[in-house]
């Protein structure tokens, strides 16, 4: 399955460019970048990821009239019962400094810090069909930010089998092992199974 035009459905620069990078040129032509067709507001108003990656992947599908690919994700914490989870990017108003002060002052004097990334895909395909997956990414919280790199809580992650923050380690890495890499692993995945039946 070949898409000449697919639109990925996001307002974070950020996470354009990892989709651009991680997206296999035989797979698509052009990735569209969303806010560029036009002005939409989605309200994540979904319980889980997947429901708000399908509520922006729908919306933009049709708004388009472009095959879209949304994802949500969130990053959840063991000490904090799997807080931010869906509320990651609004957890306390501000910016992305403001969420990560806000983690480290509720993991303060905590002992377990481990916490996982997930990332829910939905792919809609307008009049015809949709597809949605998901991929995590386990790790820990560090005790102070470090690295330039990446957005949102990158800069407190660090996942398992590395010392460096996802925003410390070089992009083409993180573009491996995070978890929307996982998956669009498991995206490109069923797309390779559709092609054969």
């Amino acid at each position: 399955m070949f898409f000449e035009r697919l639109v990925l459905a996001t307002g974070n620069r950020g996470k354009y460019r990892e989709f651009a990078a991680m997206l296999p040129g035989d797979l698509v032509g052009e990735l569209v970048f969303a806010p560029e067709l036009t002005r939409l507001v989605v309200e994540e108003t979904g319980e889980s990821y997947v429901e708000n990656a399908l509520l922006k992947a729908r919306a933009w599908a049709r708004a388009s009239g472009l095959p879209s690919l949304a994802d949500d994700s969130g990053l959840e914490v063991a000490a904090l019962d799997g807080a931010p989870g869906v509320h990651s990017a609004r957890a306390v108003p501000g910016d992305d400094s403001a969420r990560n002060a806000w983690l480290l002052s509720e993991l303060e004097g905590r002992e377990d810090r481990t916490a996982r990334f997930v990332a829910a895909l939905a792919l809609v395909i307008p009049g015809r069909r949709e597809f949605v997956c998901e991929g995590e990414c386990p790790g820990h919280i560090a005790g102070a930010p470090s690295g330039s790199g990446g957005f949102g809580y990158d800069p407190l992650f660090i996942p398992d089998g590395f010392e460096a923050s996802f925003a410390d380690i070089p992009a083409e890495v993180k573009n491996v092992v995070s978890h929307r890499a996982a998956a669009l692993r498991t995206m490109i995945g069923i797309l390779g199974r559709e092609l054969k039946e």
